[in-house]
């Protein structure tokens, strides 16, 4: 404990997330080291932006952020692959104890980056509220807008041709017209869905924030 009191909470989540991404990536959930990886680096560049001391430094690394911040709550979508676990055993037996680890990993490698990566939003988005002095109703319209964008993110990467971060740097006119130009009523049906998956996690954060409050009264 008093290791971790030493550590500052960005030294200990890059910790953590090469401890994750060497776990993981000889299991069956192998595909936790590329996505713990891609959720980590917004949560590394919030650090960053936070830490900038020239405008031009800060814009650039929110450019990127932005970019990357869909692998966040994408995160998420990853419950999908517990099916890839056979927990319990038609026999009755006593259940693997490996594959319920796997299964409790997989809970909290969700659970922590999308906690990590909201509280980040929600730091940028109140410091841009403060250098500016912008409204609350601007904050509020930024923050939506984000992560109206970010479940657009989300429906590109999860389904066909399913993209990646890394296709906006390879072949950046094409994820543009995937992502902004080519739309059905079932791609807003789900964009709208994962809409209110950012909208939950950050109801969530305030009732918990709400509670904090309460609890140092």
């Amino acid at each position: 404990m008093k290791l971790l009191q030493k550590l500052s909470p960005p030294t200990i989540i890059r910790l953590l997330t090469i401890f994750i991404m060497l776990l993981m990536s000889q299991t069956t959930f192998y595909f936790l080291t590329l996505n713990t990886f891609l959720a980590y680096v917004p949560i590394e560049l919030s650090f960053q932006i936070q830490r900038a001391d020239r405008i031009w430094v800060q814009k650039m690394l929110a450019a990127f952020w932005l970019l990357f911040f869909p692998n966040i709550p994408y995160l998420a979508s990853d419950i999908i692959h517990a099916d890839l676990l056979t927990i319990y055993s038609p026999m009755g037996s006593v259940p693997s104890v490996r594959l319920w680890g796997l299964l409790i990993i997989l809970f909290l490698v969700v659970f922590a980056y999308i906690i990590w990566g909201f509280t980040q939003l929600l730091a940028l988005v109140t410091a841009l509220q403060i250098k500016y002095r912008l409204k609350s109703w601007i904050s509020w319209g930024i923050l939506l807008g984000i992560c109206f964008l970010s479940s657009m993110g989300i429906y590109a990467g999860r389904f066909p041709p399913r993209l990646h971060s890394v296709y906006f740097l390879t072949d950046p006119w094409q994820v543009v017209d995937i992502i902004f130009l080519q739309w059905s009523v079932k791609k807003l049906e789900l964009v709208i869905l994962f809409w209110f998956l950012h909208l939950g996690i950050l109801f969530v954060l305030y009732i918990h924030e709400r509670l904090r409050q309460e609890v140092v009264k």
